[in-house]
């Protein structure tokens, strides 16, 4: 787990967000990418905290409503598969995470007041390969 401070500039207000599994997020990352590509925003790991600062804007505007999912996209190009790879999160506010089964799973304890989201990483999409885990490619939460 680690944690991510977003600064909303209109509302000049600051955001703390509890990222979890956010070290199998970078092993899935350097794990599919191509080596000489690893440096470069086409990574998903490079555009993490952009992409959260986007999500929390549109949710302080009222665009989109937590809980919700969304995904990363590596693009085949990019990719040591040659197929696109999509990196599943979820992100839920601190009322919708109380109110999941999932939060229930992964975290056992009361969260921080000072959390204001919650973002899970669920796992790779787009690989050919099933298992059991629910399309979840690395340790299971």
């Amino acid at each position: 787990m680690k944690k991510l401070e977003v600064y909303h500039t209109p509302t000049e207000n600051c955001t703390l967000c509890l990222c979890i599994n956010t070290d199998q997020f970078t092993v899935d990352c350097d794990q599919y990418i191509i080596d000489r590509y690893k440096g470069f925003t086409v990574n998903p790991k490079a555009r993490f905290y952009s992409k959260i600062d986007k999500l929390i804007d549109e949710i302080i505007r009222e665009v989109k409503k937590p809980p919700f999912k969304f995904r990363m996209r590596l693009d085949s190009r990019h990719s040591i598969t040659s197929r696109n790879i999509h990196y599943r999160f979820q992100i839920f506010d601190r009322d919708s995470f109380k109110k999941d089964t999932l939060s229930e799973v992964i975290l056992h304890e009361q969260i921080e007041p000072e959390i204001d989201f919650v973002v899970i990483y669920t796992g790779i999409q787009g690989l050919s390969k099933t298992d059991d885990k629910g399309g979840f490619y690395g340790p299971k939460p």
